[in-house]
């Protein structure tokens, strides 16, 4: 299994002519959705965890009290 003289054979070497399974214009339309989805996700991050400081806040407040 992690035998160091394993040899390679022909179907697990990387080809170099392989063409993309996508266009120009489709790559780019993804790469615009992934980062309107990572801003969505980043501003879901933050608001999550500022509702946490604040409710973490007011319990202590309230049990202090």
């Amino acid at each position: 299994m992690n035998d160091p003289n394993h040899a390679v054979d022909a179907t697990s070497a990387p080809q170099s002519n392989q063409a993309l399974p996508y266009s120009a214009e489709e790559i780019e339309v993804m790469a615009s959705e992934d980062a309107s989805a990572g801003r969505f996700l980043t501003k879901m991050l933050v608001f999550s965890f500022c509702y946490t400081i604040i409710v973490g806040a007011y319990v202590i407040y309230w049990s202090l009290n």
